[in-house]
């Protein structure tokens, strides 16, 4: 799994389309849907763009904290073998102002969580600044 995180408008869907522009990708935007697709693997890759619309909806959705929805979800794809197709694409929503409102915290606070079980189980992590990555992790198969 590749996980690209930066904030918004930094060109990480830019970064992500040049970076894989000779593979064949399916794009799912997680903005306008905030639901997972079922991930087919009908593609070379995957890309999930907008993870923290995903974490909000979590939220919303009042079952279990985001953070641990998403540790199961990452055992998941690794048991179904998507794990190595897939990009997640998230916005950094942590930094700056902590929000007075009690669930955009909880929101902020739940994609830090989120992402941190990403980067700790990914293969490579990107940092997109400005469009340019800052590569944080690469494992090595």
């Amino acid at each position: 799994m590749h996980f690209v995180f930066g904030g918004a408008f930094t060109g990480k869907r830019k970064w992500v389309k040049q970076h894989y522009a000779s593979e064949s990708v399916k794009w799912h935007y997680l903005y306008e849907d905030p639901v997972l697709p079922v991930l087919e693997f009908e593609e070379s890759y995957i890309v999930l763009e907008g993870f923290e619309h995903y974490v909000k909806e979590l939220i919303h959705s009042e079952l279990e904290s985001p953070h641990l929805v998403v540790k199961k979800l990452i055992q998941k794809w690794r048991d179904s073998g998507v794990w190595e197709k897939l990009i997640v694409i998230g916005t950094e929503v942590g930094k700056g102002i902590v929000p007075l409102d009690p669930t955009e915290r909880q929101w902020r606070d739940e994609c830090g969580y989120a992402y941190q079980h990403l980067a700790a189980h990914a293969r490579k992590v990107d940092h997109i600044w400005y469009g340019i990555a800052n590569r944080l992790k690469e494992e090595i198969q």
